[in-house]
């Protein structure tokens, strides 16, 4: 065989072993409209509680979109999965942070639908019900939010879905060099 087609044959055979199976792959999901659900009832829950309005910011989007992914994707839960912590991951989007906090949410289900609605309110009830994410959605030193979703169909047919919620203020030009963080753990949520 000639030099330059076991070249070609050779990187074939490290694109098939590279590439993701055939069976596995992303669950179209509303990923918008399930940011937009929870970013009201996050905001609506905090109003009952006298506490200000969260607004959205892009940075904290994307640390929490690429985070809820990554969670997906890899079937992996908690706060440091990546091998990063959330203000790293923050910090990499360029905010610069001095209050930070996240909230991360885990459900599997068999192949069946899942409506955008359900998929935040059972978010929304699990963070509730769990003392240390409560206590993020009602952190009063938060005035910025990011939110990510995303789903993955799992090779058994199950599907995954992760969502993320990263709390913060930002402190331009005053990033502390140990980043203060509430610490809280993910809660998994298993329908059948």
């Amino acid at each position: 065989m000639p030099p330059s087609r076991r070249y070609d044959l050779f990187a074939l055979v490290l694109l098939a072993c590279a590439a993701p199976s055939a069976s596995a792959q992303e669950v179209p999901l509303d990923a918008g409209a399930v940011k937009a659900a929870i970013l009201t009832e996050t905001n609506a829950y905090r109003a009952s509680k006298n506490i200000p309005e969260l607004q959205e910011n892009a940075a904290l989007e994307a640390a929490a979109t690429a985070y809820a992914v990554y969670l997906a994707e890899h079937e992996k839960m908690g706060h440091t999965a990546d091998g990063k912590n959330p203000p790293k991951r923050v910090s990499a989007q360029g905010y610069k942070y001095c209050f930070i906090s996240e909230n991360v949410w885990s459900s599997f289900r068999h192949p069946q639908t899942m409506l955008t609605e359900e998929l935040a309110r059972k978010a929304m009830d699990g963070w509730k019900k769990s003392p240390g994410h409560n206590a993020n959605l009602l952190q009063k030193r938060a005035h910025e939010i990011g939110i990510g979703a995303a789903g993955w169909k799992l090779d058994g047919g199950q599907d995954i879905f992760r969502v993320v919620q990263v709390f913060a203020t930002e402190c331009p030009g005053k990033q502390r060099s140990k980043p203060w963080i509430v610490k809280t753990l993910g809660t998994v949520d298993t329908l059948r």
